[in-house]
């Protein structure tokens, strides 16, 4: 548009509070109005109900089950179950906690948590649950972030698989994760196409929750 133009729209966006103008670079950025506005908006987002309107999508097209969790005080738990149209039979259930270390839920949540915290979450699970984190740990964690995503055999039910990817705010951490589980064997014959929609969905619903990373 004509500078004169835009120049008329700036300054009508400065007089409500919408932008303001640095006095020394001339640049212009948000004021304080649209400030109030995005904390506005952010305060009303519900991370849980986006990810959870996102389930039944996600258990239909990958077959698999979706779990949605959080990290509680005994550890990653369950939170809401969308069984999937696979036959599936588990003593999993709403409330179960996974192991903090050595699930894929687990250590996806700890792959997006701040390290300060992560730290101490690692030593308590080490101390009170008996818990020996897998060698490597802190490296692994790093391939969780590049990649957005980690998978894994039960420890505790054997010919149990899963693949989680984390539900990230407006700091990149993860408020919950969604977990695709089933028999070893299901999920590894659509794991390529499980894992991709896995991302997206994650991807997506973490975008409307500010979150600013992606996977590839």
């Amino acid at each position: 548009m004509p500078n004169s133009l835009a120049h008329r729209y700036l300054a009508s966006l400065m007089t409500s509070g919408l932008a303001v103008q640095n006095e020394i670079t001339g640049l212009y950025d948000l004021g304080p109005t649209a400030l109030r506005i995005g904390a506005s908006a952010l305060g009303r987002l519900d991370p849980l109900r986006l990810a959870s309107e996102a389930m039944p999508q996600l258990a239909a097209v990958t077959g698999l089950p979706t779990l949605l969790n959080v990290l509680g005080d005994r550890g990653p738990t369950i939170v809401r179950w969308e069984r999937s149209r696979v036959p599936f039979i588990t003593t999993l259930s709403v409330g179960s906690v996974f192991q903090l270390t050595n699930s894929a839920t687990g250590r996806t949540l700890l792959a997006f948590t701040p390290a300060r915290v992560r730290d101490h979450l690692i030593e308590l699970a080490a101390s009170k649950n008996f818990e020996k984190p897998p060698a490597k740990l802190l490296e692994h964690l790093e391939k969780i972030r590049k990649r957005g995503y980690d998978d894994a055999e039960s420890v505790l039910i054997p010919g149990l698989a899963a693949i989680s990817a984390p539900i990230l705010d407006l700091q990149d951490e993860a408020v919950a994760c969604l977990t695709l589980i089933g028999a070893s064997a299901d999920v590894s014959r659509i794991k390529t196409k499980a894992i991709k929609c896995l991302l997206e969905t994650s991807v997506r619903v973490s975008q409307a929750c500010g979150s600013t990373l992606t996977f590839s």
